[in-house]
Order: structure tokens, then C-alpha cells, then sequence
């Protein structure tokens, strides 16, 4: 796993300490994510390991306590935890460490990362402003998208998750010009529909919400948050509708609700209509609501 990620190095490790080493990888199309934590302390990779390989750019967020010394085209730096970094994998390197070596790391190829950042590789490593919002963003993510497992239930899904990393990977890498603007403006739109998602979670109790409520909290137009609702996978009354028959399943089931009438229950959560509250329940949980109570 290691070689798919990084190609093949020669690999040393100390007989004298314990040896361990875990890692896990995500593949989103052409993008690949992992983590690895492995006591491996000796890891070099010289011209005849790189003749063959594919050109592939590495950004890595380096976390282990222990430094890290890392030498690439002759030059040497010292890695230390909360690094980020990026270089062409197809140059020799080496990495020297005493402890663990742990890391965060997207291989993109190279290609790829060129068309979107064409300076992405002008120096030998590039270090990129740890501190910086979107750096550490796309930290987050990747480390979001490894602990997740519903992103690849999907190759929809996964292929759109791969686009939106690289935009993110594009900003991070300080894109300019018109993928700047793509990126920004796909990152713009991401981040409208997390905030209508947000009001139709805090609100879905409410009987008369609706696109022209979240939209006037948003600034937006409501035909633009019904474009972004229906672009995510569901409409606007069909989050309503399962989150309000959710929160109902949740009530029928507790006991501290036993006082409380079908209706009631029906009427707290947002429907107007006691009929069509039980219609929709039975046809989403294959049972009528009194078989609920108390469960």
C-alpha cells in the first residue's frame, strides 16, 4: 500500500526496536488519500526507483512529534509536526526519522495538479502556510474523507467528492485566474447549500418553512436554493418530509411522550394534517404510527 502511494523506495527499520506500521487509503478517480503511521525510520528513493513511475505530485501534512529530515534534488529541510508540503514524487528523495513517522497525504497526478496550479512544482518542495484557512481546510478534509466511509458507497458521489477536493487543492496551492474563480465559486455554492441545510435542520419543525424562508435568511433567491437543494440528491419538501417523519418515529418511540395524542405528535413536528402525517409514516416505515409507542 505504501508503494501505490509513494512508489516503490528502499525501506529500512531498525531490528533493534519494536516495528508497527498502519495505514489506510481512500481512492476519489485519479486522487488518492491516506494516512500512515509506520516505524519505519529510513525511506529512500533514488533515480532507479523513479525511472519507471508514473509523474505524481504528493501534498502531505506531516504529525508525528518526531522531526523528520527529508532531502529532495540534493537539498535538505526539517520536517517537524503541523508541516505542509508538496513536491514531485518522480525525483529522488530521502526521509531520515527517529521515532514514528506519521503523515497525512494526497497523490494527485501530476498532469492533473499542472493544469490547475501550473507553479505547483517550481521548486524542489514547496511549503505551503499551515496557518492559512484553506490549508487548513483541506486538512480537515482529508482527514474528514478518511474517517468517513459513505463516500464511497457512491461512485457518483466519489467522483464529485474527487472534484471538489482538487478545487480545494487548487486554492490551497494558491490556483490563480479563471480556476481560481471555478474553484472559489464551486467552494461559494458548497458552502450556501451547507448553510440552507443548516436552517432546514434547525427549522423543519416549523408548518410553514419554506425555500422563500431559507432563501430570504440566506440573501438568496429561492429558485437558487432550490437549484442547490436539488443538485445535492433531494428537493426541499423531501428533507422536510424525512426529517419531520424522523423527529415523529423519535417521539412515538419515547415513553415521556405516551401523554401525548398521534395528532399532537403529528401537529409538533410540522405536519398540518393528521391523515396525510399517517399516510407518509406508514409508507416510510412500513407500519402506522401507533405500532411505535413505547418501542
Amino acid at each position: 500500500m505504501w508503494a501505490q502511494q509513494l512508489g516503490p523506495a528502499d525501506l529500512r527499520h531498525d531490528a533493534s526496536k519494536p516495528f508497527a506500521t498502519t495505514t489506510k487509503m481512500l481512492f476519489l478517480d485519479d486522487v488518492r488519500i491516506s494516512r500512515l503511521d509506520t516505524t519505519v525510520g529510513h525511506y529512500v528513493r533514488t533515480r532507479k526507483h523513479v525511472a519507471n513511475d508514473s509523474e505524481q505530485m504528493v501534498i502531505g501534512f506531516y504529525r508525528s512529534a518526531e522531526p523528520q529530515i527529508f532531502t529532495v534534488s540534493d537539498r535538505e529541510w526539517q520536517l517537524r509536526k503541523g508541516n505542509a508540503v508538496v513536491y514531485n514524487l518522480a525525483q529522488p528523495c530521502k526521509s531520515l526519522t527517529e521515532g514514528v513517522t506519521s503523515w497525512t497525504i494526497a497523490t494527485i497526478p501530476r498532469p492533473l495538479l499542472l493544469n490547475l496550479v501550473p507553479h505547483a512544482d517550481d521548486q524542489a518542495m514547496l511549503f505551503l502556510d499551515s496557518a492559512h484557512p484553506v490549508v487548513r481546510h483541506l486538512q480537515r478534509t482529508m482527514d474528514f474523507l478518511l474517517d468517513s466511509n459513505d463516500v464511497l458507497e457512491s461512485p457518483e458521489l466519489s467522483s464529485r467528492t474527487g472534484a471538489a477536493f482538487l478545487d480545494l487543492v487548487a486554492l490551497a496551492l494558491g490556483a490563480r485566474g479563471d480556476t481560481a474563480e471555478v474553484a472559489t465559486a464551486r467552494g461559494l455554492r458548497a458552502a450556501r447549500l451547507r448553510e440552507a441545510l443548516s436552517i432546514i435542520e434547525a427549522r423543519f419543525t416549523e408548518p410553514d418553512l419554506s425555500t422563500e424562508i431559507v432563501a430570504n435568511a440566506l440573501g438568496l433567491s429561492r429558485r437558487y436554493v432550490n437549484n442547490l437543494l436539488l443538485e445535492s440528491g433531494k428537493t426541499f419538501a423531501e428533507r422536510v418530509l424525512e426529517l419531520r417523519l424522523i423527529k415523529a418515529r423519535a417521539m412515538l418511540s419515547d415513553i415521556r411522550n405516551d401523554t401525548m395524542r398521534i395528532g399532537e405528535i403529528a401537529f409538533a413536528v410540522g405536519f398540518g394534517d393528521v391523515s396525510y402525517f399517517n399516510q407518509r409514516f406508514r409508507a416510510r416505515f412500513g407500519a402506522p404510527p401507533t405500532q411505535y409507542r413505547g418501542r
